[in-house]
């Protein structure tokens, strides 16, 4: 999923996602000059109607959640 930058009211940086996170979720986060970044959700710090406020990490925790992929598709049967 992705996620914009957002500065916490605690003066750290973490991120605005508009869907419901989960803690331990993996996130790609891409600032103003385009570089993208992967974090992980730690705590939620707000949530609002349309978009939730997480505290995150840079650091893959045990609990970690892989980004949503598509489905595989296969030719043919994988048995």
């Amino acid at each position: 999923m992705s996620a914009t930058w957002y500065k916490l009211k605690d003066e750290t940086w973490g991120v605005k996602i508009r869907h419901d996170g989960e803690e331990g979720e993996e996130v790609s986060v891409t600032n103003k000059k385009g570089e993208t970044k992967t974090v992980w959700l730690v705590k939620r710090a707000a949530k609002f109607d349309d978009a939730q406020l997480w505290s995150v990490t840079s650091d893959e925790p045990a609990n970690a959640k892989p980004a949503a992929q598509a489905p595989v598709d296969f030719d043919e049967e994988p048995f």
